[in-house]
């Protein structure tokens, strides 16, 4: 490489700043524009949960030692996804119908609260089994995993269909994604020194977005068929 080309490389880590800079620019709008709303709060909270987790990370990454590989990130993984879960309880849970607001009395929301995740977790059970089948069979480095999976799981709950229609809110992709970055990294982190050292490189690896989009598709139209034969899902 000639001392010009060296130059002109990216600098490591300049890709994850970018991607902060994104990121905050992005919800500082999102929040601005629409004030204190549900939706803003339950964003907040999970990036508060977000940062809470990094904090953490030294403790949260050793924890459950005792449990196998597999079962560790699985378990993680759906514990993570049931706080996050809890957090959209005040703006978009599993069915509206389940929504907590301020009339919702506090045996009501541990009800509701307790419905949807009877619905969603067996829905994060098979998300992180797949993101399990992808990290056991492809290398993906940190960056790589957080925005390759962030993506999958993004678009594939709901974002495919918004981002189609309105084009222009990608600029704001960094918004939802932290959702599920909330619950994915620290599963990653936990096992990611344990995985199998053969694993492969290859472009095979960005097969995890289609697969992801489709397992959310497929779990989501079970759970809404499901919740409408019960009253809860509506058309």
């Amino acid at each position: 490489m000639t001392p010009l080309f060296a130059r002109l490389r990216p600098k490591p880590g300049i890709g994850p700043a970018l991607y902060g800079v994104w990121a905050i620019v992005a919800i500082g709008l999102s929040i601005g524009l629409s004030g204190l709303s549900p939706e803003s709060v339950t964003r907040l909270l999970v990036i508060a949960l977000l940062l809470g987790e990094l904090a953490l990370r030294p403790m949260l990454v050793g924890a459950l030692p005792a449990l196998a590989s597999r079962t560790r990130f699985l378990v993680l993984g759906t514990l993570l996804a049931a706080a996050v879960e809890g957090m959209h309880m005040i703006s978009m849970p599993v069915f509206l119908a389940l929504r907590i607001d301020r009339e919702t009395s506090f045996a009501q929301g541990l009800v509701r609260y307790a419905l949807d995740l009877l619905f969603t977790l067996p829905a994060y059970v098979v998300i992180f089994s797949l993101l399990w089948f992808f990290i056991n069979r492809y290398r993906y480095t940190l960056w790589n995993y957080i925005l390759v999976m962030g993506l999958g799981q993004t678009l594939g709950d709901g974002g495919l269909f918004f981002f189609i229609d309105a084009p222009a809110m990608l600029f704001f992709l960094p918004y939802p994604m932290t959702n599920y970055h909330a619950i994915n990294i620290i599963p990653f982190l936990a096992v990611r020194d344990h995985l199998p050292p053969a694993r492969s490189a290859g472009a095979g690896r960005y097969l995890a977005i289609p697969a992801l989009i489709g397992a959310y598709l497929v779990c989501g139209a079970i759970i809404k068929l499901v919740g409408r034969s019960l009253g809860l899902a509506q058309d």
